[in-house]
């Protein structure tokens, strides 16, 4: 019993380090390989969200019968505690170990029965190597664990071995992730702002609210590479409730009473303070509601698809508007508009460069503009750099847009505006 785990059976982290130690002296006095696994599974929260921790329990029984059904002699599988798993092989060739690997991957990666539903399972995969990517068990656990991060991080990859880049990368993000939090505590973010326009009459329609960071010593970081590190270190929260409140005290006080759109991450969604947090800046701030809106990607909504659409519709109660950003790209699924009432289409970017010469995306551009008239929802397009692409969104019925083209991001010269009125 003290060297089990009382749920699945399957030896625990006492006896997985045991073993890995008498492992690696048996390795070091033979000569042969020994691979150290570890393994992560994917989205075992919302199991547990959405069905309960019975089901999460079920789950992990289920995949540890699966697992010991492949096991070999002198291979090991552990676990080490919530949805973590390690592994020891010892191995001579390549071939052994992907051998054991995709014995690995395909029990971890399935479905398991839970009463009358089908829980679909999937896991990650980090690989570590003795003795080239370390000599002692800390060192390996830990560049299994890099290599893990790597696998979870990569779309369609659910395997990756460590490389030594990995020490590097994961040291600069924790160097980021730290002066992320000193940004927060010292002023360090600022905010832009791109003008959005009516494609017809050229009007201001409301501006995009742009988060920006100057990294001291490093300089301008894009949102792209700083936002993810963010999530992961649990500062996007915070970020985001002072972009949100940042943005509503700066418009409120415009002398024109544009509407601003302020971009809300996954994690923030998935929270339903979220809600309380946009009512209390929309009371302290004075900005009407109707001159917010939200802006969500389809990926933020389908991480809890039942909770962002409880989010999205109670901020839509107070008389904030939401739209869906980056269509055309990942899902785009019509479920998705049909679910939720969307007040505006945010047509992707990426189509921009192609529509002057791209029939096929000059098309799917055509085929969204008609959907958004046939749901009786705006549609803005995103990324427009040339009269060109600007011409073509006007003869396709396009209602907004905004691009290097109206306005680079930046500051509002007022004084400026009132001039070229």
């Amino acid at each position: 019993m003290a060297h089990h785990d009382a749920l699945t059976g399957l030896p625990n982290r006492a006896r997985f380090d045991l073993a890995l130690d008498n492992a690696l002296e048996a390795a070091l006095a033979s000569g042969e390989k020994l691979a150290v696994v570890a393994i992560d599974l994917d989205r075992f929260k919302d199991i547990n969200d959405s069905f309960g921790h019975a089901a999460g329990d079920q789950v992990l029984r289920g995949l540890a019968d699966r697992i010991n059904g492949t096991l070999k002699d002198g291979e090991l599988v552990a676990r080490l505690g919530g949805d973590e798993f390690a592994a020891v092989k010892p191995f001579t060739t390549m071939a052994s170990l992907r051998d054991f690997l995709d014995r690995l991957e395909q029990a971890v990666n399935g479905r398991i029965t839970f009463g009358d539903s089908m829980l679909l399972v999937g896991g990650s995969v980090g690989v570590a190597i003795f003795p080239e990517d370390g000599r002692d068990r800390s060192k390996l656990l830990n560049n299994a664990d890099l290599a893990l991060y790597r696998a979870k991080a990569e779309i369609d990859q659910r395997i990756c071995y460590y490389e030594q880049g990995m020490d590097e990368a994961a040291r600069e993000r924790r160097a980021v992730a730290k002066d992320l939090w000193t940004a927060l505590e010292t002023g360090g973010f600022h905010l832009a702002y791109q003008v959005q326009k009516s494609v017809t009459t050229g009007e201001t329609t409301g501006y995009e609210v742009l988060l920006r960071w100057n990294r001291p010593g490093h300089g301008a970081m894009s949102p792209a590479d700083f936002i993810p590190i963010a999530e992961e270190c649990g500062a996007i929260s915070a970020i985001g409730a002072w972009v949100l409140s940042t943005a509503c005290h700066e418009a409120a006080s415009w002398p024109e009473p544009h509407k601003i759109a302020v971009n809300v991450s996954g994690l923030q969604l998935a929270q339903l303070e979220l809600v309380d947090m946009v009512k209390h800046v929309l009371d302290q701030t004075g900005l009407a509601p109707e001159r917010l809106e939200l802006e969500v990607t389809e990926t933020a909504i389908i991480a809890d698809r039942k909770r962002a659409l409880v989010v999205l519709n109670d901020i839509k109660a107070l008389g904030v508007s939401i739209a869906i950003d980056d269509f055309g790209t990942g899902y785009s699924s019509l479920d998705t508009l049909r679910s939720f009432p969307f007040d505006k289409i945010k047509l992707d970017r990426s189509f921009m460069p192609e529509v002057e010469h791209d029939e096929q995306a000059k098309a799917i551009i055509r085929a969204i503009l008609a959907l958004g008239k046939s749901l009786s929802v705006p549609v803005l397009a995103e990324g427009v750099e040339t009269p060109a692409q600007l011409d073509v969104l006007r003869a396709e019925g396009c209602t907004e847009a905004q691009g290097f083209l109206l306005g680079r991001p930046g500051s509002i010269d007022w004084s400026a505006l009132k001039l070229s009125a």
